[in-house]
């Protein structure tokens, strides 16, 4: 079996759909923004307005370096891809689902709840910039990839889960 890594901008759904996918699979999950939260005892948008963007970067590294074994499902963090040193160990770890969405269903999946990690300049024009930083980041890993607009949880859950029984019997890039 794999290691599975889930990748995607903000408001995709990786941690929901990486909680059933483990479930499912009788899999340990590491949901990397979890983790961070429970090493720093806070959420993500504090650490980052205490300490910066930065320090948060280095608390994604440790993870993604300390806390993978073999045969786990991996919900990562948005911006965790940007680090050349995370991409290189998610290469050589495991396989990568790429969750993708368009500008419009993320900014509408964030407006409520995400904004505080767009520096309180939230808009669709700023979200646009920000996915389209992550983009290239996100499709130089995938592996398989997955349009999560439009879909329920069990329609989603379902694509997963063909893709990770897919993925431990054959080697290519499918495209759902």
């Amino acid at each position: 079996m794999e290691t599975v890594f889930l990748v995607g901008y903000y408001g995709v759904g990786k941690s929901v759909l990486g909680k059933i996918l483990a479930s499912r699979k009788n899999l340990k999950l590491l949901d990397t923004n979890v983790c961070i939260e429970e090493k720093e005892g806070k959420k993500i948008n504090s650490i980052i307005r205490e300490n910066g963007i930065e320090y948060f970067r280095s608390l994604e590294k440790y993870i993604i370096q300390n806390k993978i074994i073999h045969e786990m499902i991996i919900s990562t963090g948005a911006t965790l891809v940007s680090s050349e040193e995370c991409r290189h160990i998610i290469k050589k770890t495991g396989r990568v689902i790429y969750l993708k969405s368009d500008v419009q269903n993320v900014y509408n999946n964030l407006k409520d709840n995400y904004s505080e990690f767009l520096n309180n300049n939230f808009s669709l024009f700023t979200v646009e910039n920000d996915l389209n930083k992550y983009k290239p980041y996100y499709e130089e890993l995938e592996n398989y990839s997955i349009y999560v607009d439009g879909k329920n949880i069990d329609e989603l859950v379902s694509e997963v889960l063909a893709i990770y029984n897919f993925m431990n019997k054959a080697k290519c890039h499918i495209y759902i």
